[in-house]
């Protein structure tokens, strides 16, 4: 069976399986706008960018994977920081991003810091 990012998986069967959460609610932090989690991860802004243009986009690197998480977004859709509990983080687990949030329920997340 393959999860992923919170959409139905197909068993063998090819019956809908539901998948796991992406991130749990719980994780969920602030809600935010598109225009403020653009201004939180403007991308870089030093020597890699000037050769590389795409790292200057907002999310930088991660800028499709923004873009398209922007493209999937439906009316009363929500975007929320996350970042996973203390622990996560003290056991070198840890991850923070932004989650797409539809109905009340984690749907896509980017995951911008990882330790």
């Amino acid at each position: 069976m393959l999860l992923c990012q919170g959409q139905p998986a197909y068993a063998a069967d090819k019956a809908p399986v539901q998948a796991a959460p992406v991130i749990p609610a719980a994780w969920l932090i602030k809600k935010i706008s598109v225009a403020e989690a653009e201004a939180e991860h403007p991308g870089m802004r030093d020597e890699r960018a000037k050769q590389h243009l795409e790292l200057a986009r907002p999310f930088g690197a991660l800028n499709a994977k923004w873009e398209a998480l922007k493209a999937d977004m439906q009316p009363n859709d929500e975007l929320w920081t996350f970042s996973s509990p203390p622990r996560t983080w003290e056991d070198l687990a840890g991850r923070a991003g932004i989650a797409l949030v539809r109905d009340g329920q984690v749907i896509e997340v980017i995951v911008t810091m990882l330790n």
